[in-house]
């Protein structure tokens, strides 16, 4: 086998210079947010979340003493 020689060169245009776009774009403005909505929003996410874990440890639960007893 051969040694590796690397990537093949191309010899590049000296003078490229990369197309240059100026403008001014400020940021947009972000709408007000509804602190209070959103704290009732993560409340109700959290209470869901730990209703499904609920289930999901009774659901756990029940399969062990399934297991256990038989």
């Amino acid at each position: 086998m051969s040694e590796y020689a690397g990537p093949p060169v191309t010899p590049h245009d000296p003078n490229y210079q990369p197309e240059i776009i100026e403008g001014e774009s400020f940021p947009r403005k972000l709408p007000p947010q509804d602190h209070a909505a959103l704290d009732r929003e993560d409340a109700a996410a959290r209470q869901f979340t730990f209703f499904i874990g609920g289930i999901a440890a009774l659901t756990l639960c029940a399969l062990v003493l399934v297991m256990w007893l038989f």
